[in-house]
């Protein structure tokens, strides 16, 4: 089974980005499963408690990924793919939906990680059968608010059932300038750590592109599966206009326009 990892910052849209993956029949694609704090037994199943401690999973990361393939050829990996955080299930037809290609079609095992995930795993993705899906939101501001957003409201990601809990910022730029500071100083380490990897085996793509059917047919063909309509379970949470994220946005522009930046202002 081939296997691909997304590496991206947080707050790229890759909640998106895995739900879309997902809905493909010969695709299974996972989260953060190198977290800290990703509960293995919980999201996946008891059979996986042994996994439950990060570094059980970090120290021997093949055996993990390897009895991870092993997951989604069973029945149990239904279960998994149209499971809720709530503890409930998505509708009976998306149920069905994974049920119908389960143990049969999946030929392409993926995950996500971001930075600090990516650093104690960086061996897998030195593999020579792994390859890179190196998504970029080159938009800091709007990575920014809503990563902030996301900690007021504490919905990180909302399905399309589920209702937006919505809030606005007050924009400090002592505050911002630390966080993309530490943000660009991971994604530093991350780009180093990718410079020895064949080009071919890194498929590049931007948050925009996430919108394009185009390159979404050529990163299914990278992935080497058959082009189809993908569908996310996930809805966009914030406003396309960044600066409306604020609760001072004449403040945020004022600085985006003494920073040369004011392409932040929407995206």
């Amino acid at each position: 089974m081939k296997r691909f990892m997304i590496v991206s910052k947080q707050r790229s849209g890759t909640n998106h980005f895995v739900s879309l993956l997902k809905s493909h029949p010969q695709i299974a694609c996972f989260g953060e499963v190198f977290r800290d704090g990703y509960n293995v037994p919980e999201l996946i199943g008891e059979a996986f408690a042994h996994y439950a401690p990060t570094e059980a999973r970090k120290t021997d990361p093949d055996r993990f990924l390897d009895d991870l393939e092993e997951f989604v050829k069973t029945d149990a990996y239904v279960k998994f793919a149209a499971h809720l955080k709530d503890g409930s299930f998505l509708d009976p037809a998306a149920y069905q939906h994974y049920a119908s290609y389960v143990n049969s079609d999946i030929d392409v095992l993926g995950f996500k990680v971001f930075p600090k995930q990516f650093l104690p795993v960086t061996q897998v993705a030195h593999r020579a059968g792994l390859q890179i899906i190196r998504l970029v939101r080159t938009n800091l501001l709007a990575i920014y608010s809503s990563s902030q957003i996301a900690k007021l409201t504490g919905q990180g990601t909302a399905l399309v059932h589920q209702e937006v809990q919505r809030s606005k910022l007050d924009f400090d730029a002592k505050h911002f300038e630390r966080f993309i500071t530490a943000l660009n100083a991971k994604d530093d380490d991350v780009n180093k750590a990718l410079q020895i990897i064949p080009e071919d085996r890194i498929f590049e793509m931007e948050y925009s592109d996430l919108g394009s059917e185009r390159v979404l047919e050529n990163l299914l063909n990278f992935l080497g599966v058959e082009p189809r309509q993908m569908t996310s379970l996930t809805q966009k949470r914030n406003p396309s206009r960044i600066v409306d994220r604020f609760n001072n946005p004449g403040t945020v522009m004022a600085y985006l326009e003494q920073h040369q930046l004011t392409t932040w202002a929407e995206e």
